[in-house]
């Protein structure tokens, strides 16, 4: 398991205004970010799931990305290939968990790339944008490493949500 994490800082006031969404207590289903997550996942075996923290005193979000994305599971996938995009809302920290089959596909390079791209879109728009593109950009890797065989059907095997705390 490997994975990217980050410090992004510079946000402008409009992205700051736009994040506004992700702090509301609106139902989450109605989030970008799930979209984008149903949608990545449609041509994969691919799993992916995004989770939200607000804690304040968090000193390694990749050690915490870590124990969540086996509390939910995500080394369970068949063909090991799930990834969790884990953000800390007040720290600004954020860490990329990929399982052992999506990273001996990629290798440590893309997380490196994605975790810089991710970062820049953190800085340049809205959070909710910002890992919208990092969830798609990782559907489109999936895809092309794990894509789906659509006549034999492609179960979900994790939920497409959401989670925070």
């Amino acid at each position: 398991m490997v994975a990217g994490k980050n410090n992004p800082d510079g946000k402008s006031e409009t992205a700051s205004k736009q994040e506004a969404s992700l702090k509301r207590d609106e139902p989450v289903k109605r989030s970008p970010v799930i979209r984008a997550i149903a949608a990545a996942e449609k041509g994969t075996t691919g799993e992916i799931r995004v989770h939200l923290s607000k804690k304040w005193f968090e000193p390694d979000p990749f050690a915490r990305a870590t124990k969540l994305f086996h509390r939910f599971g995500m080394a369970k996938t068949a063909q090991r290939n799930a990834v969790l995009i884990y953000v800390n809302l007040r720290r600004k920290k954020f860490a990329l968990i990929g399982d052992e089959g999506i990273h001996k596909a990629v290798g440590q390079d893309y997380w490196n790339g994605l975790a810089e791209a991710l970062r820049n879109d953190l800085r340049s728009c809205s959070t909710e944008d910002a890992i919208a593109l990092a969830v798609r950009t990782v559907g489109a890797t999936l895809q092309r490493f794990f894509p789906a065989d659509l006549d034999a059907g492609n179960p979900n095997e994790l939920p497409d949500e959401m989670t925070r705390d």
